[in-house]
């Protein structure tokens, strides 16, 4: 298992959800468990913010930050 750093890492990223919606998350920590690597990540849906736990395989980072709404690239 990688070294954690001294200082949590903080990225920008989206998170696929379920039935397609896509949303500007901010990783806040990193966890492993049996079943792979999670992030906890910030997102903001309807007015409020949520954090959750999510897969890392739902991320992909927030490579250009322009307020472009429509998502990762393909």
């Amino acid at each position: 298992m990688p070294e954690q750093p001294k200082e949590p890492r903080r990225r920008h990223v989206w998170v696929d959800r379920s039935g397609g919606y896509i949303y500007p998350g901010l990783v806040l920590a990193w966890r492993h468990d049996p079943a792979g690597w999670q992030a906890q990540v910030a997102v903001v849906r309807n007015g409020a913010v949520l954090v959750e736990w999510v897969a890392a395989a739902t991320l992909h980072p927030v490579t250009d930050d322009r307020w472009d709404r429509s998502g990762p690239s393909s």
